[in-house]
């Protein structure tokens, strides 16, 4: 009789956590499915058991680093009513996230950094462009392409060192004059 296979839980898991960290730490380039089983202390026959290749594993990694982070910015996004309170919601979730990021930030890969900042703008552009279909914003632009503008024009100025420089209410002004003139761009 054929085994059946394991899909969550037990080696699964102890094979997204170390690869977790070792592709954080060496990039998905530097890290072979080799170095990941030998850390877990597995065969490489116990890796494909589980994942069809390197880059479903990574993905399984990042959708995973990415759960949480995904519920808790679509409740304080989508609980907003106009782009001041969203400003005022999201500074201090902002704030905490990039200090848990920093922990983490230290020895991870330059690569991995990129994939991951780009992952976290995908994630949240349909969340932005679906307040901004609540808040009845009128465009000839869809909503999801104003929510890419909005997203990575904010992302420019809060990774900034001019941004990193400024006191907590230039901070919120900066971003709420930069959405300003994107949604009165997009009322026009």
């Amino acid at each position: 009789m054929a085994r059946k296979a394991v899909l969550t839980g037990g080696k699964r898991d102890e094979i997204l956590d170390v690869a977790m960290h070792l592709f954080f730490k060496h990039g998905y380039e530097a890290t072979s499915v080799r170095m990941i089983m030998n850390e877990v202390g597995g065969e490489i026959g116990m890796f494909y058991h589980y994942f069809k290749s390197k880059d479903m594993l990574f993905d399984r990694v990042v959708d995973r680093f990415f759960e949480k982070y995904r519920e808790k910015f679509s409740e304080v996004i989508t609980s907003c009513n106009s782009p001041a309170d969203l400003i005022e919601k999201l500074m201090p979730l902002y704030e905490k996230s990039m200090g848990e990021f920093g922990q983490i930030r230290g020895n991870m890969h330059w690569t991995v950094q990129i994939a991951m900042h780009e992952r976290t703008l995908m994630e949240l552009r349909p969340v932005v462009a679906s307040v901004l279909e609540n808040w009845n914003i009128k465009n000839e632009r869809p909503a999801d392409m104003l929510a890419g503008q909005l997203l990575y024009g904010i992302s420019a100025t809060i990774h900034s060192a001019e941004f990193e420089k400024m006191d907590p209410a230039e901070r919120k002004e900066c971003i709420m004059s930069f959405m300003g003139r994107v949604l009165e761009e997009a009322q026009d």
